[in-house]
């Protein structure tokens, strides 16, 4: 028997335990549902019927002492109108309740002595209070005529006969209050009685819970200890699993080499394995949605602190691609969602490669900002002058794969971007409500930027930044100055800069341009119109397509038509 037994396999050893405990547990149950079913019946019957008639009994004992005081009551409200009229009220409430109580206790009476969850004894004794109760409600047509004799004289205006018809509630006192008090104690006793035998069949039932809980016990701990030294080994190699997943390491699924629960179980690690995989799989792929370098900073060393924001100076970039609006109403949603998500991947490769922070997608346009310590030091504005550099360079190409992208053979839109740069103080850090978060920098350096990409519309420029902003990334990238310009919203004046190739990458006809666009700068300021219209006009043979010299052309005709009254060289842009 034992070599049969030893050579079962752990599912079936198993399920043979689980069955015998089962059997022993369904027993136990069952008569516990037994005997608790039998004891809640006789709880019913109490409640049913003996508390039921008691409490019948008690009220029908109070009302008809407090009908023959009302009566007493009345005679002495010396007209008060209000208070007799709620009296009667109350009279006529009591003389519909008696007979009403008087046939509920013979239903109720008739339906316990007929209920076999009542013993025989207790039957009888309810017989009995069922007849007392049918002599009493024989006194209630007598009770309540009196009243209405005694109503009779209050209402005739015979208080001295109204007392002395009163007095006759005497009778009924002597009547029906000995039989009441006889009637609750018969059924207090009943419910004496009902309740000490159910107390009784409650604790037996509890004794052979208990033994059949024991003897189940010592049966499952038995059974249970045979099989531990098996487990033990079987579950050893789970453990060592479990333990290299503990230390962060993911290792190969473990062989299921049996069809029992410890195979099972087995099988169950191996799929816990899979989903660990799909989750680091998921973390990856959430990094296209969140910046990885923040997960590490908000969810890893600063997760205890991850609300926390402070004051820094960084450098915030706004890119917005020119006459977007007008592009998506020639394209499908579908080929606007390809244009733009191929867009982003570009610009978005750089401005990581760069160590800036895409912060967000706001339609077409793109914030992002270069912060300590993605970027070292002071290097954060000179990484995103680059950034912006590399973005219009790799825009160069990108517009040649517009016609696949956007499957246009003629007509294909010209895709330009507008980008402004700022740098200054913000604050920077996990800002957001308790459920939904994001690690961006709020401050007026951002509305600058903002402003900055918007204003490339008035000189016909692709990148403006501020003086801060060149003056940290001089040393890599070339620029020339554009104007002192007043930005909406703002009322000091920004000197700002277009960035035109990193350092010692200007061709030397930019070079020359820059020159004497400086030039022409000077003659403006100084309000010498004629100078810098000749000094603007050289600019453009110099690059006959330059837009700013256009732009300012423009200008210098409208001052030198218009010339202002107080000249300091700002321009105020009075709309974004």
């Amino acid at each position: 028997m034992s070599r049969f037994v030893a050579t079962l396999p752990l599912r079936l050893k198993i399920l043979a335990l689980a069955c015998v405990l089962l059997v022993a547990f369904a027993i136990t149950t069952a008569y516990s549902a037994f005997r608790i079913r039998a004891v809640m019946e006789e709880i019913g019957a109490i409640v049913d019927y003996y508390i039921a008639v008691t409490a019948l009994a008690a009220e029908l004992d109070v009302i008809t002492f407090e009908y023959e005081l009302n009566y007493r009551r009345l005679v002495e409200t010396n007209g008060e109108t209000e208070r007799a009229a709620a009296i009667l009220a109350r009279q006529a409430e009591i003389a519909a309740r008696m007979p009403a109580i008087f046939d509920t206790v013979k239903t109720t009476l008739a339906q316990a002595v007929e209920d076999p969850r009542n013993d025989p004894h207790d039957r009888v004794k309810l017989a009995r209070v069922d007849g007392v109760m049918s002599m009493l409600s024989r006194e209630v047509p007598p009770f309540l005529a009196l009243g209405a004799s005694v109503q009779a004289a209050i209402e005739a205006g015979r208080d001295a006969d109204a007392l002395r018809l009163a007095s006759g509630f005497r009778r009924f006192e002597t009547a029906l209050g000995p039989d009441l008090a006889e009637v609750r104690r018969t059924l207090e006793e009943l419910t004496r009685h009902a309740t000490v035998e159910t107390q009784q069949h409650e604790r037996d039932a509890l004794r052979l819970n208990v033994l059949l809980f024991v003897v189940a016990a010592i049966v499952g701990l038995g059974s249970v200890a045979l099989l531990a030294h098996r487990l033990t080994q079987a579950f050893r190699r789970l453990l060592d699993g479990t333990r290299s997943v503990e230390e962060g390491h993911l290792p190969a699924e473990l062989p299921v080499t049996t069809r029992d629960e410890v195979g099972q179980l087995t099988a169950a690690f191996n799929k816990m394995i899979g989903e660990l995989r799909a989750k680091e799989h998921i973390k990856k792929t959430f990094g296209q949605f969140l910046d990885p370098r923040l997960i590490t900073r908000v969810l890893g060393e600063h997760a205890h602190n991850g609300g926390t924001a402070e004051r820094r100076v960084v450098t915030v970039f706004f890119s917005d691609i020119k006459a977007f609006s007008s592009l998506s109403e020639q394209l499908t949603a579908d080929v606007i969602v390809r244009l733009l998500n191929g867009y982003f991947t570009e610009v978005t490769k750089i401005i990581r490669d760069r160590n800036g922070i895409v912060d967000k997608f706001i339609g077409d346009a793109v914030m992002a900002f270069w912060t300590p310590p993605f970027s070292h030091g002071d290097e954060h504005a000179a990484d995103a002058c680059l950034a912006a550099l590399a973005q219009q360079a790799a825009l160069e190409q990108f517009r040649h794969e517009i016609s696949n992208l956007t499957g246009l053979r003629r007509n294909v839109p010209d895709f330009r971007v507008r980008m402004g740069i700022s740098t200054g103080e913000v604050v920077v850090g996990t800002l957001g409500s308790e459920t939904t978060k994001s690690y961006t920098v709020i401050g007026d350096t951002v509305n600058v930027a903002s402003r900055l990409e918007s204003a490339n519309k008035a000189y016909g420029t692709s990148i403006l930044v501020t003086e801060d902003t060149l003056r940290l990334a001089q040393e890599a990238v070339e620029a020339r100055e554009l104007d002192l310009l007043v930005v909406a919203g703002k009322t000091e004046p920004l000197r700002v800069y277009e960035l035109l190739a990193p350092a010692g990458q200007l061709r030397p006809e930019l070079t020359d341009l820059r020159g004497l666009f400086h030039e022409a700068l000077d003659a403006y300021r100084a309000a010498k119109w004629d100078v810098a219209d000749r000094k603007l006009r050289e600019c453009l043979r110099v690059v006959p397509d330059d837009p700013p010299s256009k732009a300012f052309l423009e200008r210098v005709a409208l001052l030198q038509a218009h010339p202002p009254s107080a000249w300091n060289g700002v321009w105020t842009m009075d709309h974004k």
